[in-house]
């Protein structure tokens, strides 16, 4: 009897692995949301907040990461704990940029979702499940927020009433 073949082929990360690419992708959206903030400074302070605020989040989740990395024996890796270089903020300066800007944001926090819940279906070690979901929650609550945020200056005219 013929065997089936398979048809989708999936990875299994190992545990130093999973939390490298977990710790490296936030890293990336920490940075993300601060040059976000930066940008809309001196066009709508609220948004600034929004995005320094999703920023913290992330700030948190790394720490979570490294902290669930010491508590699985895991060493520290010095090339984490380097700075990433920023590059200077474009800075939003009129409604339709802005509202553009967000609409990329949305974007991204939903690539950000995805990339975790793959994260979170690749990873065969099961002490890592409550971390990863509360991750997945977080993630779908920052793309909720940042849809609803966006949703209610749906109008470029009312980004500009904000200014």
């Amino acid at each position: 009897m013929p065997e089936k073949p398979i048809t989708i082929a999936r990875r299994t990360l190992v545990l130093d692995e999973l939390l490298a690419l977990a710790d490296a992708h936030e890293r990336a959206e920490v940075t993300r949301y601060r040059r976000l903030a930066f940008s809309f400074l001196p066009f709508d302070t609220s948004v600034s907040r929004l995005m320094a605020s999703l920023g913290i989040q992330c700030e948190m989740r790394v720490e979570e990461l490294r902290r669930l990395s010491h508590q699985l024996g895991l060493p520290d890796d010095p090339a984490k704990q380097a700075a990433q270089v920023m590059s200077p903020p474009l800075f939003i300066d009129t409604p339709l940029q802005a509202h553009e800007t967000l609409t990329q944001a949305i974007i991204d926090a939903e690539h950000s979702l995805h990339f975790h819940k793959h994260l979170r279906e690749a990873s065969t070690v099961t002490a890592l499940y409550p971390a990863q979901t509360a991750i997945i929650k977080q993630k779908q609550a920052e793309h909720v927020v940042l849809e609803g945020f966006v949703a209610s200056r749906s109008e470029p005219r009312q980004m500009e009433q904000r200014a």
